[in-house]
């Protein structure tokens, strides 16, 4: 294992803020210790990436042996008309189909990065993590996809999910991720990684059995902190709160 850090900037003169970004390479072997110590593989980054790069951050999961589906969540993976194939890689016409997926999904949620607006709804073909794609079809139309990768038998870690909202009605996102659990407990992987939880567009993964949060020193159960954390993220909305909010995170339980 090697860690390393970009400290990309600080305000210390009115603040007392740094910033930092946390990242490192691990071989193999220690993939798993990797996964318990909060580290995920990055599929993106500023830079170009000459290997496979790991960055600690707030990250999520679920731990499969304490998941049981509900007789609503049971009911939801019955939908009529979908079906799901499974590929290892994109040929030409399946990263056209995705992309344009993709694009349709950025656009109606708006989750744009600002000032990068235009770049926001390009797919990302490159990427050091061997993906399997997931692609979701209704009645035999591509809709959605989710990239996911399966390390050491043991850790599914899902990346990029969308969907065209084309037919909202059908609630893509929750089938999708019902359907990767599923798939990930009848080939015995113990944990099921849904990334990142910031702001409040992730709040709904903590609505999941056996859901944990890593906090930076260990992994949370604790539902309702992990909302207020999320609220709190979208409500910063300026380096002086941030500041403020700096001292208030620490008394949070």
């Amino acid at each position: 294992m090697k860690i390393f850090f970009d400290h990309i900037t600080g305000k210390l003169t009115n603040h007392d803020l740094i910033y930092s970004l946390a990242l490192a390479t691990f071989e193999e072997k220690e993939y798993c210790q990797a996964f318990e110590q909060g580290w995920i593989p990055l599929s993106w980054y500023y830079t170009r990436l000459n290997e496979l790069t790991w960055i600690n951050a707030r990250n999520t999961r679920l731990l499969l042996s304490k998941f049981t589906f509900s007789k609503k969540q049971k009911k939801t993976l019955r939908k009529k008309d979908i079906r799901v194939k499974i590929y290892d890689k994109l040929d030409n016409d399946l990263f056209i189909i995705v992309s344009n997926i993709y694009k349709k999904y950025i656009q109606y949620k708006k989750f744009y990065e600002k000032d990068f607006e235009e770049e926001s709804e390009v797919f990302d073909k490159e990427d050091y993590i061997d993906w399997k794609y997931f692609i979701y079809y209704y009645k035999d139309k591509p809709v959605a996809f989710t990239e996911l990768k399966v390390f050491n038998s043991k850790h599914v870690l899902t990346g990029q999910f969308a969907w065209d909202y084309q037919n909202p009605k059908l609630g893509m996102g929750t089938y999708a991720t019902l359907h990767e659990i599923d798939w990930s407990i009848k080939n015995k992987c113990k944990k099921y990684y849904l990334s990142y939880g910031y702001e409040k567009s992730s709040v709904y993964k903590s609505r999941f059995d056996g859901f944990e949060f890593w906090n930076g020193r260990s992994w949370l159960d604790n539902k309702s902190l992990y909302k207020k954390l999320c609220e709190y993220d979208t409500d910063i909305s300026s380096i002086h709160e941030l500041n403020s909010y700096q001292r208030k995170y620490f008394k949070l339980k």
